[in-house]
């Protein structure tokens, strides 16, 4: 037995004798000794002792004053008081006071080992679940910083430990989590839960996460799970795949997208190529170029798809950089328009207006971009209102820089909807009912572009009712020359 206690007792006679007796039934025992209350407080503040053995009655401090000090300084340290015959009222008190038990003199020598060696067996035990309170904490800290979700859940269902990532992952905070059933925490939990592997053994590859869907707050997340059990019940460990399936999703959306838009153009020029090369068809000079016309319309329609993929990989890796000059915005704004005029000539139907102020401060960023994204923009209003309309486009200063809106009077774009028109490869019309093609890209460069300059790209929309997509750039100032009135042009 590798224990050591402390003996308090103002008799040096029992201090001899007493020890000896100790060491003789307890292989192992260090046994220290104090004469006084005090030098014994001493050595209590140096050494934690596995159980501390002292007199009641002794000179100056006694024992159980004593007493009072060690449950202050030691609180779980046992400690056995040794009471004169006869004197069972001071027993009682120092039971009350904390003792784990009294030794009435003379000592009987048997009982007084056996209660020794239980103080210390509860000692060690003790120390046993203080080392494992300790080991769990700091288990615990480093569970805080771990990227994965991971809680426990005991015997009996209840959510014992939740770290932050598994709040950042979910959006439960640990007060809602903690303390509750986990099928109360986990909507569906109850469903999903059989399907999850739980491995017997913590090691690496013991089994292989599940990946389930659970919604929170009308959000599905989709998280890779699996547990291992321990003596009182499960720790989980998940990460959220969410991310990963819109991305798989993204991908299937793109394949079919880009076959789709692909298919057609090259369909076009396969069969006005197999026409062309047909030695039993005589074609005139003008057949002739209507299906050259139709080849070279589809083949630069298939080099604008190609290049907006091009293009948002570039946006993506990294490798795109803008170019920084003066740009002239209301000279852009009215090149813009007059191109997209032209090239819409052929609809009655649509008309395109400008309205610019007569001055405007300067921007300084890449005017080549930011034609891109009025142009694509302005195609966009064209390309959603199949019936036709008017599609306004408007320039003003607000305050620090320029705000350009381009308005139509098309389909609309639904609430849900208006917030992922942003995103890769999204359509409004992803099925295509009203004809509109393209392959979802356009608005991510815009925005990405818009971003990049340090701007804003927002949308305002109502279906059935039309969009109004806004880019708000800041400006450098070019003089305090004063701003006119605002000029109107209409096709």
């Amino acid at each position: 037995m590798n224990a050591r206690i402390l003996l308090v007792d103002d008799d040096t006679a029992l201090l001899d004798a007493l020890p000896e007796a100790l060491r003789l039934r307890m292989n192992g025992i260090q046994i220290d000794t104090s004469e006084t209350a005090v030098d014994a407080l001493e050595r209590i503040k140096q050494t934690d002792y596995d159980a501390i053995v002292s007199d009641v009655k002794m000179p100056g401090m006694d024992g159980l004053a004593l007493l009072h000090e060690i449950r202050e300084l030691r609180p779980s340290t046992p400690t056995l008081m040794i009471t004169g015959h006869g004197e069972r009222e001071l027993a009682v008190q120092a039971l009350r006071g904390g003792a784990y038990d009294f030794v009435q003199k003379p000592i009987d020598r048997d009982y007084f080992i056996a209660s020794l060696e239980r103080a210390i067996q509860r000692r060690v035990l003790v120390r046993q679940v203080e080392e494992q309170r300790l080991a769990l904490e700091r288990h615990a800290r480093v569970l805080e910083h771990v990227d994965d979700g991971v809680f426990l859940v005991d015997d009996e269902g209840v959510i014992r430990h939740w770290n932050p990532a598994a709040e950042a992952i979910t959006g439960i905070g640990s007060p809602e989590a903690l303390g509750r059933r986990v099928e109360e925490t986990l909507p569906g939990w109850e469903a999903v839960a059989p399907l999850i592997p739980v491995a017997s053994v913590p090691r690496p590859g013991s089994v292989e996460a599940k990946v389930v869907p659970l919604e929170f707050d009308g959000r599905e997340l989709w998280l890779s799970i699996s547990g291992v059990t321990f003596s009182d019940g499960v720790v989980y460990a998940f990460r959220s795949l969410t991310e990963e399936r819109a991305l798989e999703e993204l991908k299937g959306e793109f394949i079919a997208t880009v076959s789709h838009e692909l298919r057609t153009p090259l369909a076009a020029i396969y069969g006005s190529a197999q026409t062309l090369l047909r030695e039993d068809i005589e074609l005139d000079e003008s057949g002739q170029k209507r299906l050259l016309d139709v080849i070279a319309q589809e083949s630069e329609r298939l080099s604008r798809i190609a290049d907006d993929i091009l293009f948002a990989n570039k946006l993506d890796s990294g490798q795109f950089v803008l170019g920084e000059k003066r740009i002239d915005l209301l000279a852009l704004a009215r090149e813009v328009v007059d191109q997209m005029r032209a090239c819409f000539a052929s609809r009655d139907d649509i008309s395109i207006d400008l309205e610019v102020p007569a001055t405007i401060d300067s921007l300084v960023g890449d005017s080549d971009k930011l034609r891109q994204v009025l142009i694509n923009l302005i195609d966009n209003a064209v390309k959603y209102s199949p019936d036709g309309g008017r599609i306004d486009v408007a320039v003003e200063a607000r305050d620090g820089g320029v705000r350009i809106s381009i308005r139509d009077e098309g389909i609309g774009i639904a609430p849900l909807e208006q917030r992922r028109i942003f995103g890769k490869f999204y359509r409004v019309d992803p099925a295509l009912t009203r004809g509109v093609g393209g392959t979802g890209l356009g608005l991510y460069i815009c925005r990405e572009l818009v971003r990049r300059m340090e701007g804003r790209l927002s949308v305002r929309s109502e279906e059935g009712k039309g969009s109004t997509f806004i880019v708000e750039l800041p400006v450098q100032a070019a003089g305090d020359s004063d701003r006119g009135a605002a000029v109107a042009q209409t096709a």
